[in-house]
């Protein structure tokens, strides 16, 4: 048992990144046995990263990335008990393959000249943040954008343990760090890193039609179920609904998938419509919504540089300062 406990001990003491090709795999908990944090909990990270859709190849592309997480396990300077502002999302608000002046919390914080607190809380489900929330971990914002990719449903707010919520505090706050040591010796990273490179594992992106370094994950395989659209819709409103009644200005921020922005090299013969029909749903029902995909379509008139990555899933910091601008647009008569 000697070999086994010592190689343990070597992945737990090991640079979180030490066999991960990009920060995003390095720090996020695989097994996250007392808390309910995506991440490593006060970590500052200085390193190289690339893309998840063809690295180890020669199109990948090397991005310097720097990251800072926070006590409470999300991508933040600084843990804000009550924030101006909380962003609730996915793996893009959280700013996957990207550096953490770039991404989009602090994009809009710089755009609002440091007058908000600006929080992120992702990647989260919009019923975790209510636990934290009840929990009082987390004090009630004045303003939440939520932001979905397009791929992906939404989850309905579910039902609330109530010893969960007395419990969480004291989860989440107090045993982070023993839990990272046990999270980084249970995912044998090195392990997998090695079986990666005997099998030449290169990623599982799809190259763009044209022939060019743009990378997809989905390609013509995206599509979307018959009931997706007025699954989201309302599951949606009912996030507004709640931050209606607790005084809480909701926004919604989608995010389109990388095919749906750049359809003609996947190829597509046309872009798809899900996000606008979807805009228009909760227009109806008076959400108040960013239109993301029509605001990369009035850039793209006009500009040839990229939004997203070409070797990665997510966007670039050309697109998170388009967006924060936007935002901070909305927001200018807001006190």
């Amino acid at each position: 048992m000697i070999p086994v406990l010592l190689y343990l001990i070597m992945e737990a003491l090991l640079p979180a990144t030490t066999f991960t090709f990009r920060t995003w795999e390095g720090l996020l908990f695989r097994y996250n046995i007392f808390s309910y944090a995506p991440f490593y909990p006060d970590k500052k990270i200085t390193t190289y990263s690339v893309g998840d859709l063809c690295h180890h190849t020669n199109k990948a592309v090397l991005k310097h990335e720097s990251w800072i997480t926070d006590k409470l396990g999300y991508r933040n300077d600084e843990f804000i008990e009550q924030p101006d502002i909380l962003f609730i999302g996915d793996s893009f608000v959280a700013g996957s393959s990207l550096s953490q002046d770039e991404t989009i919390f602090n994009r809009l914080k710089s755009k609002l000249n440091n007058r908000k607190k600006v929080y992120n809380l992702a990647p989260c489900a919009f019923s975790k943040f209510i636990y934290y929330l009840k929990a009082g971990i987390i004090k009630k914002p004045k303003l939440i954008i939520f932001s979905g990719v397009e791929r992906n449903v939404p989850v309905s707010i579910s039902s609330f343990n109530e010893y969960k919520i007395r419990t969480l505090g004291i989860n989440v706050l107090k045993i982070g760090e023993m839990n990272m040591y046990i999270d980084k010796s249970l995912k044998l990273y090195s392990l997998n890193w090695f079986q990666a490179r005997v099998r030449g594992f290169k990623g599982e992106g799809i190259p763009a039609a044209d022939d060019s370094s743009m990378y997809f994950e989905q390609g013509k395989t995206q599509k979307h179920n018959p009931n997706d659209l007025s699954i989201t819709a309302s599951v949606i409103k009912s996030y507004k609904d709640f931050c209606h009644k607790q005084g809480i200005r909701f926004i919604f921020m989608p995010m389109p998938d990388k095919e749906t922005v750049y359809y003609e090299l996947v190829p597509f013969s046309k872009q798809s419509e899900y996000l606008f029909r979807l805009d228009s749903l909760l227009r109806r029902e008076n959400i108040e919504t960013i239109n993301t995909l029509g605001i990369y379509n009035n850039y793209r008139k006009t500009h040839q540089s990229i939004l997203y990555h070409t070797d990665d899933t997510h966007w670039n910091v050309k697109a998170t300062d388009l967006i924060a601008t936007q935002i901070a647009k909305q927001l200018s008569q807001w006190n």
